[in-house]
């Protein structure tokens, strides 16, 4: 093999060096070009992550950035969480420092921070109206309008509201939207503890399906309590035990009546017949006081006295016979006695005194009486 001159190898080394040099600084070349797109990369990525947070600052409402907006759904909030996944995820170039990721990186916690904290919100949302009745109109938790006076949802448990409460409750609140979170939950339990307290008055009047007392107070006591239930359904369960016990109450006060008015009646008949009585005696004294009253203007100085002779008037026998003042008679024999009975008390005889005396005088025997 010829061997090569000197010239040649120098030339051969010149080649040599150039080639490599020329790939080098296209290698650099590319390098720079390839950091300068990455470059270009981060910062639209950035800039499309800044407008998705604003997006998600849309969620929340103007009045008070606490509470969402209202009318809100929850596939506005997966929607913008399939966005920021799909722009978040960029492959980090070598060439760039961490530095010039830093504002994207920032960028990106901030928007998926927004996003964890509304659907939170939202998941708090959901579950706080889910312990009340809900209307269209009306709502627990509508944005920054909250309505406090809700009834809870037909057959609301206990659990439910311990777990909700577990969830979301803020010990010591201090903002606007946890005070109304823990206020939301405090009613729902409260609305519960009523239901129970209202179970357990209506339990001493009505149990295991029958009525167990009519006692008035009790009853009342039940129904005040009862009545202070929002939830209709509830409220209603328990006045349809309620209305059975009132049925046997205004049952057993019809009979309690029926036998006060039947005594009453026993008590006000005893009491007539007795003025009867007591009336008749009167009557009867009365009339035998006005009897002897009547004896005693006719002559009678009692119920045996007898006849009092009038004091003048009437007939008197002559005390000899014929009136003769010689002779040696014998007495004229004595009239017949007057009736023992009659007289007016005035000495006077009565026309039918008179009538008797005349009828006597028609039977004696007067034979004795005139001379022979």
């Amino acid at each position: 093999m010829k061997k090569l001159t000197k010239k040649q190898l120098g030339l051969i080394a010149a080649v040599v060096v150039l080639g490599v040099g020329g790939t080098y600084a296209y290698t650099q070349n590319q390098s720079s070009v390839k950091a300068s797109e990455a470059k270009q990369e981060v910062k639209a990525t950035r800039k499309k992550l800044e407008d998705l947070n604003k997006e998600v600052a849309a969620l929340y409402d103007k009045k008070d950035p606490d509470f969402l907006v209202k009318g809100i759904k929850a596939k506005q909030i997966t929607d913008l969480q399939e966005k920021v996944t799909k722009v978040a995820t960029i492959k980090k170039d070598k060439e760039l420092s961490k530095k010039e990721y830093a504002a994207y990186e920032q960028e990106v916690k901030s928007v998926k921070g927004n996003l964890t904290s509304a659907t939170k919100k939202l998941d708090a949302l959901v579950d706080i109206n889910s312990l009340f009745q809900q209307k269209q109109t009306a709502v627990a938790i509508n944005g920054s309008d909250v309505k406090k006076d809700l009834a809870i949802a037909d057959d609301l448990k206990k659990e439910t509201v311990e777990k909700v409460s577990k969830a979301f409750f803020k010990e010591g609140a201090t903002k606007t939207y946890d005070k109304t979170i823990n206020e939301l939950l405090a009613n729902a339990e409260n609305q519960l503890n009523q239901i129970d307290k209202a179970k357990s008055e209506v339990a001493k009047v009505y149990k295991d399906g029958k009525v167990v007392s009519t006692d008035n107070k009790l009853y009342d006591t039940a129904k005040t309590e009862t009545d202070k239930i929002k939830n209709e359904k509830a409220k209603k369960a328990l006045n349809d035990q309620l209305e059975k016990v009132k049925v046997d109450m205004d049952k057993q006060a019809a009979e309690d009546k029926a036998k006060a008015d039947e005594t009453a009646k026993a008590q006000t008949e005893a009491a007539t017949n007795a003025n009867t009585q007591e009336n008749n005696m009167n009557s009867a004294n009365q009339a035998a006081s006005t009897n002897e009253a009547k004896q005693a203007d006719n002559g009678y100085t009692g119920n045996d006295s007898g006849y009092v002779a009038p004091a003048e008037g009437g007939y008197t026998p002559p005390a000899t016979g014929g009136g003769s003042t010689g002779g040696g008679s014998s007495p004229a024999p004595q009239a017949p006695s007057q009736p023992a009975t009659g007289g007016n008390g005035r000495g006077e005889m009565t026309q039918e005194d008179l009538n008797q005396a005349e009828k006597d005088a028609a039977n004696d025997d007067w034979s004795d009486f005139f001379p022979k």
